[in-house]
């Protein structure tokens, strides 16, 4: 960084600061009271005011600084005592010194200026040695130059009055310039100029903000299908759910893209007509002014402003680069093509949970530096909230078990956005996974949420790969090996269709017998098919299953009851004698479903 300006003076620059410093704590400490008292031993001299006096009579060990202005020009700082109680009370010394020179100034600007001006300055000592000197404008007393002022810069009071009084002289002599009416004209005509260069561009980006709207309305009318939703209903399972992906990627992308756009937009017209205001209000004397009194006002609401917008962006733009990197990897073909569906399931749920984590990072942070910026400390807002998660992590050791087992089933790919799981008593398919709960919807479209610890054992109904466990059962008077034949050949000849061959990743097979029932012969198939489709495959697979066995006059099993009647023994020798003939006990079948 090297050494400060106020530093660098002639000779040797550190020991005459600690001279300083030194002499000032000895007079501080020996002599307590000596600020009342010097009041009254500072010369008199026209026009000083009351803080200046005290300031020519202490050599302080903190100094307080304000700068002086002209017309909203910066001139030169000035320095007043620190106060050791309240930093108000320095505030209020630093504003009435200011207030006072730029007052002086502000009638010296009214007046009529004679344009031979005259700054001089003339060095004084007072009582108790120290050094000042006295600026004198046209011959009207101006300010003080005390020792404060020439410690804060690092130089003495007499060397420091003359560079103040050139200092001066130019600044008396531009805000002569500035009000004369061929200047004023001038700075018309630029003002109107910014002027027209804000309407300009004003058009220029309401031009682009209406095509911007337009591209909005035209993503939101064409939202691409979801994954699980082509994972359900895609034929080719595998190229057409990367597809599905693909193009969800591509349109999360364009509409972040168009949401960064958009509020860029409105920016760029709030920074034209907002710069372009205050830049013209600065143009002219009699409302530069306002300028600085802006500029106060607003300088940290826009700060925040900034840091909002910026925190906004960083979040859209880091979720282009995600799905750019996602798009990416499926351009490349990374994975075998039979995984590839795999890859879209894991891809979206990962990308979801590091969009989410790296907004949570940047709001946090944009929060802490508005705070900072606001003139917050957050060093001990840190430590505090340190203990204060501390205190809290104990009393919510579930949520943080939560995350880790949230952070554990991402990792292990347990199960993703798109997968159909069972939890216990309750399943469904996977709609939203982050690091602390996953959300279910069910058969009845009823949205389930389980928090990740809570998750000990899952079953994926749709990882890698799905199955079909198909049991039919036989009538017993039916031709079992014939059936057999019919079901192994229905299998068949759905596998090698175009339409169902993609779903269906093996040869359909027929185990055989499994049970013998009281509904029949019950046989058992197994039908191998891509993830989340053996749904559809069942459904098909039983439809022409039950043509061919009614073409084939293949009865299936139906239930059978056996019901045994026997009358009493009284009633068998009572018939028996009215007619001659015993009757036996009679029984009887029954069929039913």
């Amino acid at each position: 960084m090297g050494i400060p300006k106020w530093i660098k003076v002639k000779g040797q620059p550190w020991k005459w600061i600690a001279a300083n410093a030194i002499a000032s704590l000895m007079v501080l400490t020996l002599i307590p009271t000596a600020v009342p008292a010097a009041w009254g031993q500072v010369p008199q001299i026209p026009g000083l005011n009351t803080v200046e006096r005290v300031l020519t009579s202490i050599t302080s060990q903190k100094i307080g600084s304000g700068t002086v202005k002209l017309d909203g020009h910066k001139l030169f700082q000035v320095g007043v005592p620190a106060a050791s109680d309240t930093q108000q009370k320095t505030t209020t010394r630093i504003e009435q010194r200011v207030q006072d020179i730029e007052a002086r100034l502000a009638q010296l600007v009214k007046g009529k200026i004679d344009p031979a001006i005259q700054v001089t300055s003339q060095a004084r000592t007072t009582e108790q040695g120290n050094q000042l000197s006295v600026i004198y404008v046209n011959g009207q007393y101006l300010m003080t130059v005390t020792t404060l002022d020439a410690e804060l810069q690092g130089t003495t009071p007499p060397l420091l009055a003359d560079e103040w009084s050139q200092t001066i002289k130019k600044a008396l002599l531009r805000a002569k310039q500035e009000r004369q009416p061929e200047s004023l004209r001038n700075q018309g005509l630029l003002a109107g100029s910014i002027t027209l260069v804000m309407i300009l561009g004003s058009l220029g980006l309401s031009d682009r903000q209406r095509h911007n709207k337009t591209q909005r309305q035209a993503l939101s009318a064409h939202v691409p299908t979801d994954i699980t939703t082509s994972l359900t209903t895609a034929s080719d399972t595998g190229p057409l759910t990367m597809a599905a992906m693909q193009e969800k990627v591509v349109w999360r992308e364009q509409r972040n893209i168009n949401d960064i756009q958009r509020w860029l937009l409105q920016f760029g017209q709030l920074a034209i007509w907002g710069g372009g205001i205050f830049t013209i209000l600065g143009l002219f004397p009699y409302t530069r002014w306002l300028q600085v009194l802006i500029l106060s006002a607003l300088q940290a609401p826009l700060k925040i402003l900034g840091i909002g917008l910026g925190t906004y962006v960083v979040i859209r733009s880091s979720a282009v680069l995600i799905d750019h990197f996602v798009s990416a990897v499926e351009k490349e073909k990374i994975l075998a093509p039979e995984a590839s569906q795999r890859l879209a399931l894991r891809v979206s749920t990962f990308s979801l949970v590091l969009k989410r984590t790296i907004a949570l990072v940047c709001v946090g942070v944009g929060t802490l530096t508005a705070l900072a910026i606001v003139g917050i400390n957050v060093g001990p807002l840190l430590a505090g909230a340190g203990i204060i998660g501390l205190a809290i992590s104990f009393a919510s050791q579930s949520v943080i078990k939560d995350m880790i087992n949230g952070f554990l089933i991402l990792l292990e790919d347990q199960y993703a956005v798109g997968d159909v799981i069972v939890v216990g008593d309750v399943g469904g398919l996977v709609e939203n996974i982050n690091l602390r709960i996953t959300q279910l919807r069910n058969d009845e479209g009823r949205l389930i949420t389980i928090p990740n610890s809570e998750i000990s054992i899952v079953q994926n109904l749709s990882k890698d790969w799905s199955r079909v466990d198909l049991k039919l059962h036989i009538a017993y008077d039916a031709d079992l090996n014939h059936a057999l034949e019919v079901i192994g050949q229905v299998g068949l000849e759905m596998s090698r269709e175009r339409f169902w061959r993609h779903k269906i990743l093996e040869t359909p097979e027929v185990l055989g017998v499994d049970e013998l029932q009281h509904a029949g012969i019950m046989i058992r198939v197994w039908i191998k098919t891509q993830p989340l489709q053996q749904w559809s495959v069942a459904r098909e697979y039983r439809r022409r299953l039950k043509l061919a066995l009614d073409e084939e006059v293949i009865s299936v099993g139906i239930p059978q009851q056996s019901i045994l009647l026997k009358r009493a023994q009284s009633s068998r020798k009572n018939l028996s004698t009215s007619d001659g003939q015993p009757h036996s006990t009679a029984s009887s079948n029954r069929r039913g479903s």
